[in-house]
């Protein structure tokens, strides 16, 4: 068998009378309570944060966005009260600062009034973070506050976008705005380059124009060269023939009729010659004028300007031809006159000689006109296609021209409107704009009264804790109610004062060691340093109290073992570290009557500052429990005068 289950150990005197059972089955659940029910107070208090009281204040007044009223205030107050994120107080500023400041809000957030002119400031010239204002007060909860900042980081974010999508929207307005003029300006800028290619295709006719008048220019210098070579030879040839015609007519008479018609057709001959002539040297002036319009005419001459110069080349030309015609006739009378003449020209064949070279060099003459007036005629077509060209390319460059004025006009007037509605800043306030655009909300953090440091604001817990400990310890060592009083006749207050009288002296040490280890040591400021030390001393004499009731009432063991217990139940429910409304409901309904709880709300107050009624409530309910403790001990112990054979032997003993 097991040793401890052998007759005779330790646990065999936990077998006899009710009490030892029931003192071995709290020795099973001590652990349990002290670990489970910790962990159970405070085992998701972040996720009971919609249970924390906090005050809401919007004192927007709105704003004007794009001609129309809005108010962001409102739509973030109805964010947050639909988002029960937190337990949101819907109140005014008064009410607001009254509740911070008593404990009946943790602490308050402000939405002020120039809440929404800010969140449209990113687009002027005062771009403004808009601010939420948040006030807190450590002594209230220091854990509350620490809690709150956080969640005041995610409403900050929360708030953020929603008027990060007013400063944003507004932007995009501007910009599109802006967008619209420079979508005109594209549309300007496409007519512009439809002008463009306009001009350039003209440009290009126009070149053309200039190359083909350009061909027939030389082409009627050509030909008119041509025809003046042709015009001497048939100038020469003549001279021959009217020498030839004049030696046959003074060698034969016989010829006088052949002669007579000769020196008809030799007559017709010279006039046409002198037409040709003359046409000639009016197609050679108006070439030479042509020549010299075109070169001296100025870049973009219309080829309308060269019309008059061209039609006095038209008219020479005609001369030449009627000339050339003429002189065919002529040419035709001869040959028949010497035909005629051959019969009797033997006799006068020098003379016929002299014809019939003056002859074949008038063929030849008349031949070669008769090609320089075809090359002439194809210059003068060729210089007439040049000319149309020339005014076609101008009219296209005249067009495109129209078109590259109105577009530069669109141009020019989308894009000033476009640069008006775009801002034009300076580097400064390009950074303060980017600066509330990219954080366009700004929490404004006040504290009624600040903790100064993280051990600061969990210093009430921790000295409740110290003070209950220290009394525990207290009734470790000296005896609740001493026997020897209760063998004389003193009164039953009187008995537990003996006990109680060195537990006070004992307990004035532990607070003057404690506070000046506090202070000094550790470095704990309180606001109200006498204050704190008087409080803390009560508290010890309260929890003295309250314990020696609980042994002069169960006995040693039993009021031991319910201080225990009691010690778990006030770490969970005082609302020293999370806020008592983030525990479970059963905590909730605790912290109003655990002693502890009016500790750490008296302490908070005296070392953080911001005393009010709550710290005399305080002082009030401590002082009522030292003061009943004491009684119920004293009446309790003028009843155990008697001794009995179970108080001589009790069933449990420590």
């Amino acid at each position: 068998m097991f040793a401890f289950l052998s007759p005779g150990t330790e646990l065999r005197r936990f077998t006899k009378g009710t009490l030892p059972k029931i003192a071995v089955a709290v020795l099973l659940f001590i652990p349990l309570i002290y670990g489970a029910l910790y962990l159970w107070a405070f085992w998701a208090p972040t996720d009971e944060l919609k249970n924390l009281p906090v005050a809401l204040v919007n004192e927007d007044t709105g704003a004007i966005r794009d001609g129309e009223q809005f108010s962001a205030g409102d739509d973030v107050t109805t964010q947050l009260l639909d988002g029960k994120e937190l337990a949101w107080q819907k109140t005014d500023a008064a009410d607001a600062a009254a509740g911070v400041s008593d404990g009946t809000y943790y602490f308050s957030v402000t939405i002020p009034k120039n809440f929404s002119e800010s969140a449209v400031s990113a687009a002027s010239d005062a771009p403004t973070q808009a601010v939420v204002q948040v006030n807190y007060n450590d002594s209230n909860s220091f854990l509350a506050s620490t809690l709150g900042k956080q969640a005041m980081v995610q409403l900050r974010d929360t708030v953020a976008l929603n008027i990060g999508d007013q400063t944003v929207n507004t932007l995009l307005v501007g910009l599109h705005d802006a967008g619209s003029g420079i979508r005109d300006a594209a549309d300007g800028a496409t007519t512009l380059a439809d002008g463009l290619d306009t001009a350039k295709a003209g440009a290009g006719d126009l070149v053309v124009g200039l190359a083909t008048l350009a061909d027939g220019s030389e082409a009627l210098a050509d030909g008119a060269g041509r025809l003046n070579t042709g015009a001497s030879s048939l100038s020469d040839g003549l001279a021959t023939l009217n020498s030839g015609a004049s030696t046959l007519s003074s060698s034969s008479g016989e010829l006088a009729s052949g002669a007579n018609q000769l020196s008809t057709g030799a007559a017709n001959l010279n006039a046409g010659t002198a037409q040709v002539s003359g046409g000639v040297a009016t197609l050679e002036g108006s070439v030479s004028d042509l020549i010299a319009a075109i070169n001296a005419a100025p870049a973009g001459t219309p080829a309308s300007a060269f019309v008059p110069t061209l039609q006095e080349l038209q008219a020479g030309v005609g001369q030449v031809a009627a000339g050339a015609t003429q002189t065919d006739a002529g040419a035709a009378t001869l040959a028949a006159a010497a035909a005629q003449l051959a019969a009797g020209a033997d006799q006068l064949s020098a003379g016929a000689g002299q014809v019939a070279a003056g002859v074949d060099s008038a063929h030849t003459g008349a031949v070669t006109l008769a090609d320089a007036t075809s090359t002439l005629s194809t210059g003068t077509d060729s210089l007439v296609e040049g000319s149309q060209a020339l005014l076609d390319g101008g009219t296209q460059l005249e067009s495109g021209a129209g078109q590259l004025v109105d577009g530069s006009h669109t141009l020019a007037t989308a894009l000033s409107e476009g640069a008006d509605k775009i801002p034009n800043d300076s580097s400064a306030m390009i950074d303060e704009k980017s600066t509330v655009i990219s954080n366009p909300v700004a929490l404004a953090e006040t504290w009624d009264n600040e903790s100064s440091s993280f051990g600061e604001g969990f210093a009430p817990f921790f000295i409740a804790l110290a003070t209950f400990v220290g009394a525990l310890i207290t009734w470790l060592i000296l005896r609740a109610l001493p026997t020897r009083a209760l063998a004389t006749s003193a009164s039953g207050i009187r008995t537990v004062m003996t006990g109680f009288l060195p537990a006070m002296a004992i307990g004035l040490g532990q607070v003057i060691i404690m506070v000046l280890v506090l202070v000094y040591g550790i470095g704990l400021e309180p606001v109200y340093w006498l204050g704190m030390s008087a409080f803390i001393y009560l508290t010890t004499l309260a929890f003295l109290a309250l314990q020696q009731m609980f042994i002069i009432l169960l006995g040693s063991a039993a009021g031991r073992v319910v201080s225990l217990v009691l010690l778990m139940l006030q770490l969970s429910s005082s609302g020293g570290t999370y806020p008592v409304e983030t525990t479970p409901s059963f905590f909730q309904a605790m912290h109003p009557y655990t002693p502890a709880s009016w500790v750490v709300t008296g302490l908070r107050e005296l070392i953080t500052g911001g005393t009010d009624y709550r710290l005399w409530v305080s002082v009030a309910l401590l002082l009522m429990l030292l003061v009943g403790s004491l009684a119920i001990s004293a009446l309790s112990a003028s009843k155990q005068r008697m001794w009995t054979i179970k108080r001589l032997h009790p069933e449990l003993t420590i």
